[in-house]
């Protein structure tokens, strides 16, 4: 007879506990080993499909299915679900599993197909001036259903709350999210282009777009000044340019602004908004803009205009990277991804002091760059993800006049559209407008931040910061005067005068602006389309620097991360950002 039978059990029931951690253990690391090498994979699919490489894509796959299976089949363990309910540790390894299958689902799912179709987007490049469109409605449904699994795999992911796993698991947990995220954004995005593009190309007849260069030597809040707008048409998927024009020659409107305009846009940007084709894109809103544009070039060119298609030389950049360089036809000249932006925005200006040779060098360079890209040149995936950058740097900007083809672009990248309905996304926009009258903004510099300080019932404070300078340099008075302005509109040659506009968010404030740390009497405060506004003017003498700051509070309900929209710069790069809410 025993005589101590609870210390037997007791032992045996330490033994259990004993077996069950190292058992525990032994699936953690072996889970751990099938999803890093799954998220290799993945990184290693990613690439393949970047580089059309259809055998690496097939590989890949198969590598990817297999060990995302095996890490999601060892958390559906009995073992596994009873150490989800152990405290600390617990909720690590329910957010492994979630995890786990989210990877064995997608390289499962639609995914496969449409990876294994990768060979199939080098026919959507354009050769010989046409695109199939044969190939963009086949790509349609695949497209559209792996965007959807995407979608529904952020879902559960950001239903999980990583805060309280360990360090490492709350980083890759969070950097996963993060990669799902952004192809779920880029498969969306890929999936609204395949649907709007049978429309936009001509597959039902005709259709016209004002292509429109934006000069960023000459900063507008959408960009740059519309220095070189050309008309292309689309029939049946077959693209030409057929019309090269200056923005300049497209001049004033004597009979006052092209489109009536609200007290708010007179206000912050007078009637110089409607009535100069070079001025319509001083407000944020490129929807706007493009109606402006439409308007006064149907007026003076007449015709009639689909939609509108916006690009900046940075953005041109990033397309030469992928198609390799031009050659501009009679002109001692290679455009290449590394000098296009400098040849475009500056060295053309030393090249040619008369405005009339300037746009006829800028018409020469947009047809090559045209004819290069509509001929097929350089790999298609990398071409995609040039144009995919520069919309994500919100240089690259589209507006469709068909209500059906707008609807798919609305609350996207490109669409441009200044937020006026409130939902629970805080949007900041920072427009930045040259005053001076010349092209003084390719020395100009700057940084935006804004943080989330604090939450109150649902109300965010925002603070927003811009450090502005100018790096022109001592000697810049002796630039062309078609450069520094000449000193015509008042503005000593050198110098340059910038217009900021801040929108808060809908149903916000903006307030408490200090400049240098202090404050100013010259912030005007008003409105746009209903947002909270602030203006204010800057001049930079050579080597100047200004220091600005804001308060702001969200509407209400408004708990989400921040938007903040700020104009693009010719520095290449994302001047636009997000901000993680304190409402988390």
């Amino acid at each position: 007879m025993l005589r101590h039978p609870w210390r037997l059990a007791a032992g045996v029931v330490l033994g259990l506990i004993v077996l069950l951690g190292a058992y525990t253990a032994w699936l953690v690391l072996k889970v751990e080993h099938s999803l890093t090498a799954a998220v290799h994979d993945a990184d290693g699919l990613k690439a393949a499909m970047t580089d059309g490489d259809t055998a690496g894509v097939t590989a890949r796959l198969s590598s990817l299915r297999t060990d995302s299976s095996a890490a999601a089949g060892k958390t559906d363990s009995f073992v596994w679900g009873l150490a989800e309910h152990l405290p600390v540790y617990g909720d690590d390894l329910t957010g492994v599993k979630v995890a786990s299958h989210v990877v064995a689902d997608l390289s499962k799912g639609d995914l496969p197909q449409l990876a294994n179709a990768v060979g199939q987007l080098k026919q959507l490049a354009p050769k010989d001036g046409k695109i199939d469109l044969g190939t963009v409605r086949r790509l349609q449904a695949p497209v559209a259903r792996a965007a959807a699994q995407l979608a529904d795999a952020r879902t559960r992911l950001d239903a999980e709350n990583p805060a309280g796993y360990v360090g490492a698991l709350k980083t890759r947990f969070r950097a996963l999210q993060q990669q799902v995220g952004d192809a779920a954004d880029a498969l969306g995005s890929a999936d609204r282009a395949l649907q709007v593009m049978p429309a936009m190309l001509g597959g039902d007849g005709t259709k016209s777009y004002l292509l429109i260069l934006q000069n960023n030597a000459e900063i507008r809040a959408t960009g740059g000044l519309p220095g070189a707008v050309s008309l292309i048409t689309a029939t049946d998927g077959r693209i030409a340019m057929t019309e090269q024009v200056a923005g300049s020659a497209l001049g004033e409107r004597s009979g006052g602004p092209v489109l009536p305009l609200t007290r708010e846009e007179t206000t912050l940007f007078h009637q110089q908004l409607g009535t100069y084709f070079l001025d319509a894109n001083l407000t944020p809103d490129f929807e706007r803009s493009s109606d402006l544009w439409k308007a006064r070039w149907e007026e003076v060119e007449g015709g009639h205009v689909d939609g509108v298609l916006s690009i900046d030389p940075v953005t041109l950049s990033y397309l030469l990277k992928a198609t390799g360089p031009i050659t501009v036809p009679g002109r001692d000249v290679t455009i290449t991804s590394a000098n296009v932006v400098d040849q475009l925005l500056h060295q053309t200006y030393l090249d040619y002091p008369n405005p009339a040779d300037q746009d006829a060098f800028f018409r020469d360079v947009a047809a090559a760059v045209f004819a290069k890209a509509t001929a097929g040149a350089g790999n298609p995936e990398q071409v995609i993800a040039a144009l995919a950058q520069g919309a994500d740097e919100h240089r690259v900007y589209v507006h469709d006049f068909d209500a059906a083809v707008q609807k798919r672009l609305d609350g996207t990248a490109v669409a441009g559209q200044f937020v006026t309905t409130s939902s629970t996304t805080p949007v900041v926009n920072v427009a930045l407008n040259d005053s001076t009258g010349a092209k003084m903004s390719y020395y100009l510099r700057y940084d935006t931040e804004v943080s989330s300080d604090y939450c109150t019932h649902g109300v965010q404070g925002l603070t927003g910061k811009i450090h502005i300078a100018s790096t022109a340099p001592a000697s810049a008075a002796d630039l062309p005067d078609y450069i520094t302005g000449g000193g015509t509109y008042g503005v000593p040659k050198g110098g340059q005068i910038v217009m900021m506009t801040v929108a808060g968010p809908v149903g916000g404030t903006v307030g408490n602006v200090l400049i240098n740390g202090k404050p100013n009497d010259e912030v005007t405060l008003g409105t746009l389309e209903g947002r909270p506004t602030a203006q204010i003017y800057f001049y930079l003498s050579p080597g100047k620097t200004w220091d600005v700051s804001w308060q702001m509070k969200t509407g209400a309900g408004q708990t989400g991360a921040t938007q903040v929209d700020v104009t693009p710069s010719i520095v290449s790069g994302n001047s636009s950002s997000t901000v993680t809410s304190s409402c988390s």
